[in-house]
């Protein structure tokens, strides 16, 4: 069988991934080096348009105290006097610099303490983030939720006699909390030393109670060897799942029923989302860009050979129309592609892999002793955690950058009609829980 590798053209189709930013973007008004001993006010945050699901931080005003928005919430909080923070609400107040991001979905994650200082919980966000697919190189907002055993946070005070507030010779004013229950909001990037972080840090961190009593600028901290709640934004797809078909307008019917079905109707048909069945839409999708130049795959017209994964044949039953019974879809181990796919009406017919070392080799490894029956029920939940970063990773970077498509120009259609291959997505079905 002579396979020629097609040079796919960057043609726009319905289905073809677009590019998109991996997490709501930052925004920053003003910047922490440009301050001054002025403090010139940069934005009024009643003038901004979109404050839905907005998280934020910088300082109140010409340095009367800190700024924090929790999830459209604008807190403020001041320290005029000696050991005494008191906080407010409104959008009715000014910022000399500013960072925003409005983040409507979050990922939650567990973080395992300890940490000590603002620098380990750099340190142990960016190693998460990185584990779970996130662009170390974009910035990013996170919260971490849990009982804190220590916490020393300051609420800035004015520099000048003018301003309400002002103490001679108090810049700031710190707090010393013990096991208070609460929530760190920050914001982490790379880029914006002087901007919004210092010129030693990657991240600048707020703190709020949980009975919003408190909110101030983190210093030091004492987690303790607890267990907290980490949230990073969630991730945007770098792709579009969208696929759209022709099919019949009745049992009896005409061509002509156009219509849109996505990853989420699939996930829907096969049982659950999983990187088998992430794997199988994606790869079929650049298989029918190829086949389906006008970006309209017609499910009366296609047929198909595949793998005798689960997810695979769903994916290929569900997405192109393919059947057993009508000679449209059969299933063969004996090639190395995921799926060949072809035309009726054209003959072409075309191969889909999957990159080489795209999926990690330990998933593959502890699949096999699942079949076996040789993985316990915590190490059933390790191979899942590995499935879903996988499928993290596939939905949030260029399929043209994971499958590839070889044309096959002699394709032969060969049914092999049997019934023994082995369902794997059940065989753990009453397996017991994780202790």
């Amino acid at each position: 069988m002579r396979k020629i590798v097609l040079f796919l053209l960057l043609i726009s189709f319905s289905f073809l991934s677009s590019k998109a930013q991996n997490t709501p973007k930052i925004h920053t008004v003003g910047a922490m080096k440009d301050m001054g001993t002025t403090y010139p006010l940069e934005v009024w945050l009643d003038t901004l348009p979109d404050k839905s699901n907005m998280f934020a931080m910088g300082p109140y005003d010409k340095m009367k105290g800190e700024i924090t928005v929790f999830d459209g919430k604008p807190f403020f909080a001041t320290a005029f006097v000696k050991d005494m923070g008191v906080v407010s609400q409104s959008w009715d107040i000014r910022s000399p610099f500013f960072v925003y991001s409005n983040v409507k979905d979050w990922e939650e994650f567990t973080l395992n303490g300890p940490f000590n200082s603002t620098q380990e919980i750099q340190e142990k966000v960016a190693a998460l983030a990185i584990s779970k697919g996130y662009d170390q190189k974009e910035p990013f907002a996170f919260r971490i939720a849990g009982k804190f055993n220590q916490i020393t946070a300051h609420i800035v005070t004015p520099r000048s006699p003018e301003i309400e507030g002002y103490r001679p010779d108090v810049k700031s004013q710190k707090f010393f909390l013990e096991n208070n229950n609460g929530e760190l909001l920050g914001f982490y990037s790379e880029q914006h030393q002087g901007i919004f972080t210092g010129s030693n840090s990657f991240v600048h961190i707020h703190f709020l109670k949980d009975d919003q009593t408190f909110m101030g600028h983190l210093d030091e901290i004492t987690s303790g060897t607890q267990s907290y709640k980490l949230y990073l934004p969630k991730k945007q797809a770098l792709v579009k799942t969208v696929m759209q078909v022709n099919d019949t307008d009745f049992s009896k019917g005409r061509l002509g029923n156009i219509q849109n079905i996505d990853l989420d109707d699939l996930v829907k048909f096969h049982g659950h989302l999983c990187d088998g069945l992430v794997v199988g839409h994606l790869a079929l999708q650049r298989a029918m860009q190829e086949l389906y130049s006008d970006g309209i795959v017609d499910r009366t017209n296609t047929r198909i050979v595949s793998k005798a994964s689960p997810c695979l044949t769903d994916a290929a039953i569900y997405l192109t129309g393919g059947r057993y019974q009508f000679n449209t879809f059969y299933i063969s181990n004996n090639m190395d592609a995921l799926f060949t796919v072809q035309r009726i009406d054209t003959q072409r017919a075309v191969a889909v892999h999957m990159k080489k070392g795209l999926k990690p080799m330990e998933i593959d490894q502890l699949g096999a002793m699942v079949v076996k029956g040789e993985l316990s029920a915590c190490d059933l939940d390790k191979l899942k955690g590995m499935e879903d970063n996988f499928t993290e990773l596939l939905l949030s970077t260029d399929p043209k950058d994971n499958f590839t498509l070889t044309e096959i120009t002699d394709f032969k259609w060969s049914p092999v009609l049997k019934n023994d291959y082995i369902k794997t997505d059940i065989l753990n079905k009453n397996k017991t829980k994780c202790q």
